[in-house]
């Protein structure tokens, strides 16, 4: 019972998502697709690995041109501050939108904070999957004088690539933000290189 529960709410949240505000959503643009996406799947969520972990909902996602199905999993916000925003689909004029599920800032900042990335990990990321093309994002109006802004990336979660949305800092005296980025080696593998400040 309790099982059945948790994916009642699972799938409960995913349908809702688009009554959602309009302003969380603001990162990133939606995708204009002909074909519906299929029913969502029935999903039991496991116990949490840890209270720091996010629980991301299974959902159909447009990859390649077609319809894929992306299982639920439990995930680690990629830094502090960060907010799961469910992807969604939405029916427009005949069509359907489709908005990318992604983690973006949970607050606006403010003009005396600097954001601080997480260390990068002790060994590097390497896998064999490319990362979809970058998501051309919707920057939310600059929040004070002097605010850089830090582009989204793909980041590497478990088995797939999530999109971790551009957020606004300051600009710590002396130093300039160095994007994250995906390189593609001659290996054939790709190895990601966290974003992060360093001296002018």
């Amino acid at each position: 019972m309790r099982n059945l529960a948790i994916a009642l709410v699972i799938v409960s949240a995913v349908c809702l998502a688009p009554q959602a505000s309009e302003a969380q959503f603001r990162h990133v643009p939606g995708v204009r697709v002909r074909v519906a996406p299929p029913a969502l799947r029935m999903e039991v969520a496991p116990p949490a690995p840890s209270p720091r972990h996010t629980w991301i909902g299974g959902y159909w996602g447009w990859r390649g041109g077609a319809h894929v199905w992306l299982a639920g999993h439990w995930a680690l916000p990629p830094g502090a501050g960060y907010a799961w925003e469910p992807a969604r689909w939405e029916s427009v004029n005949g069509g359907w939108m489709f908005y990318e599920g992604h983690w973006r800032p949970a607050e606006q900042p403010v003009a005396e904070e600097v954001y601080q990335p997480p260390a990068p990990p002790v060994h590097e990321v390497v896998i064999g999957t490319p990362p979809p093309a970058p998501i051309e994002e919707i920057r939310p109006a600059i929040p004070f004088a002097g605010a850089i802004w830090l582009p989204g990336f793909w980041n590497w979660q478990g088995a797939r690539h999530v999109w971790v949305a551009g957020r606004w800092s300051a600009s710590p005296a002396g130093h300039a933000w160095e994007a994250h980025r995906w390189e593609h080696r001659p290996d054939g593998q790709w190895v990601h290189h966290p974003g992060h400040w360093h001296p002018r």
